[in-house]
């Protein structure tokens, strides 16, 4: 009798639960996955809203102060002076934050005109750079190109 209840006992304890269920793994992967949904968005959007700051900081002083530089430096506010490649070597990036393309589009009137390439995909980005770009003092104009881009009118002296 005594040897049956051992059996017993032992055949019930090698039979405990060892593990997760699926029930329990699966609960676990819904609630990794509602955590995602809640958090991803905002992260991916603060992403975003630091690039655009990045940007206004770039055209707002960056561009200001290497044309500065590049005038100062030739004594001179020309098409054939001011151009990407001797701004660039002032310590401009080949690249915008966005990773587009920017170019001098053309200098008359003693104003440089940079076209800024932006987030195509952001439908607002453009527009929401040309107007907080209106305020600085040393930009003469600034307009957006749609979705794209932006122009944006440096004062040379």
């Amino acid at each position: 009798m005594k040897t049956q209840q051992s059996r017993t006992r032992t055949l019930s304890c090698g039979s405990k639960q060892r593990g997760f269920t699926m029930v329990e793994l699966g609960f676990v992967m819904v609630l990794i996955v509602g955590l995602a949904a809640v958090f991803l968005p905002d992260l991916f959007k603060q992403r975003e809203d630091a690039k655009y700051s990045t940007a206004i900081a770039q055209i707002e002083k960056n561009f200001v102060s290497a044309i500065a530089r590049q005038v100062a430096r030739t004594n001179s506010c020309t098409a054939a002076n001011v151009t990407k490649a001797n701004l660039i070597k002032r310590g401009l990036p080949e690249q915008t934050v966005f990773g587009t393309d920017w170019s001098v589009a053309g200098v008359a009137s003693n104003v440089v005109s940079i076209t800024y390439g932006v987030d195509s995909t952001d439908s607002s980005a453009a527009g929401d750079i040309a107007a907080m770009l209106s305020k600085n003092a040393n930009i003469s104009s600034a307009v957006a190109n749609g979705t794209t881009g932006v122009t944006i009118g440096y004062r040379c002296n």
